[in-house]
């Protein structure tokens, strides 16, 4: 019987969610594949040796040379063995280069998950086996659909009100200093407009004064289930970030049958479509040095036009409701684990173990 291991940080929530996904598209075909589990391993000790048994590796981790390399070396040491392992990566910007990761950038090559990041990791000097997205399980998804009355009683919103939501940690790259400009020029036109975002405590504070926004400082603690259900109180998701590298809640929101607002920036408007969402355009791009070997590329926007789009979203949904619903779920649907994670079980039947470069 064959052994699937997916490697990831303990320290990224959206990562995680990645890999309990991969995991399950291999165990509901384990019979079929001949695989006794695939298991998620949350890596604190980076121990090549202990996954010798394993005949497929992937390793799900964010392309910052500060913090992969022992993840990296994983991949390395399992090809050295003969072993099949795969690098799944993603970047939210420039790759800062040193000549102490050009190891990384000689002997390895690396699956992105999207077109941005396979254009940043070429541009730092890697190869790009190959792109695939990350996914969604669109039907439990679903699922929390009919949650709406509930979650709604639950955060004090009435069904009169039209709900914003945004979800994400608390980084200068998430854009919740800004976003906080914007929530004020939406209210002052139309105060029934209502804005919960989830983050962390000490991100609360560019929200403080603002009576219309619930925050829940609970980032990285709400279970699936939890967040899963807090969209089906949303009318809107607004992603208000300035740098991704995917922007897995912007999926999560449209498998919930939820347009979205966002800057006009790959990989964003890899995502979304026109007709299942609201784009603001970037009016230009600085770099940050936030955290580790990564400078980020912020896309800048002006508050005023991000409030105009949602003030646009608010009657365009309230007109068409259903057909954005519908166009939403479809888009998310071309995105379903069982579709884009399949790759990962390809790799696996196919048995070819990837060179070391």
């Amino acid at each position: 019987m064959g052994r699937v291991l997916i490697i990831t940080s303990p320290n990224s929530t959206s990562l995680q969610r990645v890999s309990n996904d991969i995991a399950k598209v291999f165990n509901e075909r384990k019979d079929e594949l001949g695989i006794t589990k695939a298991e998620v391993s949350l890596a604190r000790v980076i121990k090549p040796s202990s996954y010798k048994d394993v005949d497929l590796t992937i390793v799900v981790m964010v392309m910052d040379p500060v913090y992969v390399k022992g993840y990296a070396y994983i991949v390395w040491y399992q090809r050295q063995k003969q072993k099949n392992a795969v690098l799944y990566t993603t970047v939210e910007g420039k790759i800062i280069y040193s000549d102490i990761d050009k190891w990384m950038i000689r002997d390895l090559s690396a699956i992105a998950n999207s077109e941005y990041t396979a254009e940043k990791l070429k541009e730092y000097g890697m190869k790009v086996d190959q792109i695939i997205y990350h996914g969604v399980d669109v039907d439990r998804i679903q699922k929390f659909a009919d949650n709406r009355e509930f979650a709604r009683e639950n955060l004090g919103l009435s069904e009169s009100d039209f709900v914003v939501g945004y979800i994400a940690g608390c980084y200068a790259r998430k854009g919740h200093d800004k976003f906080a400009e914007v929530i004020p020029l939406v209210t002052k036109i139309d105060p029934s407009i209502k804005f919960v975002v989830v983050t962390q405590q000490k991100c609360a504070q560019y929200y403080s004064s603002l009576d219309n926004t619930k925050v829940i400082t609970r980032f990285g603690l709400m279970s699936e289930d939890e967040v899963y259900s807090l969209y089906s109180a949303f009318d809107l998701y607004a992603q208000a970030s300035l740098a991704e590298g995917f922007g897995l809640p912007v999926l999560e929101a449209l498998a919930s049958g939820l347009p979205v607002v966002h800057v006009d920036y790959k990989p964003l408007s890899e995502i979304t479509t026109a007709d299942t969402s609201f784009r603001v355009q970037a009016r230009g791009i600085n770099y940050i040095k936030e955290l580790g070997a990564i400078k980020y590329e912020l896309h800048i926007y002006h508050p005023k036009e991000f409030a105009e789009e949602i003030l646009k979203a608010k009657e365009a949904i309230l007109s068409d409701r259903e057909g954005y619903r519908e166009r939403a779920v479809k888009r998310a649907s071309e995105f379903d684990i069982h579709k884009v994670y399949n790759a990962f079980v390809e790799i696996y039947k196919s048995g070819k173990v990837q060179d070391v470069l």
